[in-house]
Parts: structure tokens; C-alpha cells; sequence
């Protein structure tokens, strides 16, 4: 986990209205809770692994977030392709990963500059000359902020802080917000459980 650090004084919300801290706050949750879970349900002597475990908590957060953006239709809603997952609040992409804020992989950074899985192509300087209507001109890669959202985890895997910000692929961050996991309210997660064989009902009064 990446050493303790105060939110910044800017926070998601002022730059971008619909990062509502309730909104970013139940998505910390539901992160938080998944992967717990996967890690309880985990038997290492059964050979469950760290990549195994990793793996059913993206399944399941995936799986969670898509529930939850059917009764939060009116400010949540999610694209997935294949394994790629982003979730929109308001039209505003934030990609979630595990691992640490202070330095997210460039390919978080990518993911989450195309969150519907294409590039949106640059416009040739030789059309501005001609006048065509507002064309639309692609911000430069290097420099183009994304929100993120980083579960971090103790070394036995556990999440135990989530922190939201913005990163480019530069390598650089701003507008830090650690989610106050201890206000979070309840969150469901969707459990699978087995349904037992029903026997067969003998009849013990049959001649």
C-alpha cells in the first residue's frame, strides 16, 4: 500500500459535478466488499491462488457494479469488453484497478483514455484550413487526465483503502480523494449458493 497521504484540497466533485462523493463512496464499497469476500471464500490448501482470487473479485465487482447501475440507472452506467470494465457516472469514465495510487500502470491510464474500447482519431491540420464545421480535435494523449479509482490491499490481499484521482500518462497525478471507508453505507454483494438436492419424500404409509 502506498504510504498515507491527506486528500487533496481539490476534490473529484469540484471538477467534475457528478463525482458525487455518495456515488464514489458506494463504488468503494462495493470494490471493498467483493474482493473481502473472494478473500474469505479462498482455500489455499485447495490450491486457490492470489492470481485465482484476483480474478473472482474482478468477475464479482464487474458482476456487482452492473446490478447496481440497474436500480442507479439515472447516474450510473457501465461498458464492458471482455475483460476490459469501466464505469461511467454521468457520462464520466472511472476506471477501477487494484494496486497503488501513487503510481498507476500506464496501461490503467490507457484503458481509461478509451473507455469504449476505440480511439478517437486525430483531425488532419489540412481540414481546419478548409472550414469544415467544428471539427473535432483529439486533446493529446500525454497530457489527457482520467479519473481512476485504486483498491489497495494489505499484503495478505485485502482491500483497505480506495483512493479516486486523476492521472495521465505521463505518470502524473492530482485531485486525490481517499474514500472514508468507515461512512460507507451497507452495500449488498451478490452471493452464489449452492441449492442442495432435494430427496426424494418416501411415503412411509404406502402399503
Amino acid at each position: 500500500m502506498s504510504p498515507l497521504f491527506p486528500s487533496s484540497i481539490v476534490s473529484p466533485w469540484d471538477v467534475d459535478p457528478a463525482l458525487k462523493p455518495k456515488r464514489l463512496l458506494l463504488l468503494a464499497q462495493v470494490a471493498v466488499n467483493v474482493r473481502n469476500q473472494a478473500l474469505a471464500e479462498a482455500n489455499r490448501a485447495l490450491g486457490d491462488t492470489n492470481w485465482g482470487i484476483g480474478c473472482k473479485a474482478h468477475e464479482r465487482f464487474v458482476h456487482a457494479v452492473e446490478k447496481l447501475a440497474i436500480t442507479e440507472r439515472a447516474w450510473l452506467r457501465v461498458h464492458r469488453d471482455g475483460l476490459s470494465f469501466t464505469s461511467f457516472i454521468e457520462g464520466v469514465p472511472v476506471r477501477a484497478y487494484r494496486g497503488e495510487a501513487d503510481h498507476p500502470s500506464a496501461r490503467h491510464v490507457y484503458a481509461a483514455q478509451h473507455p469504449d474500447g476505440r480511439e478517437v482519431p486525430k483531425v488532419d491540420p489540412r481540414q481546419l484550413a478548409f472550414g469544415f464545421d467544428e471539427p473535432r480535435v483529439e486533446e493529446d494523449p500525454e497530457s489527457k487526465w482520467v479519473w481512476l479509482m485504486a483498491v489497495e490491499t494489505d499484503a495478505e490481499g485485502r482491500a483497505v483503502r480506495v483512493v479516486f484521482f486523476q492521472a495521465n500518462a505521463l505518470g502524473q497525478t492530482q485531485n486525490r480523494w481517499v474514500a472514508p471507508l468507515s461512512e460507507a453505507p451497507a452495500v449488498a454483494v451478490p452471493v452464489v449458493r449452492r441449492t442442495p438436492r432435494r430427496r426424494p419424500i418416501q411415503n412411509h404409509l404406502a402399503v
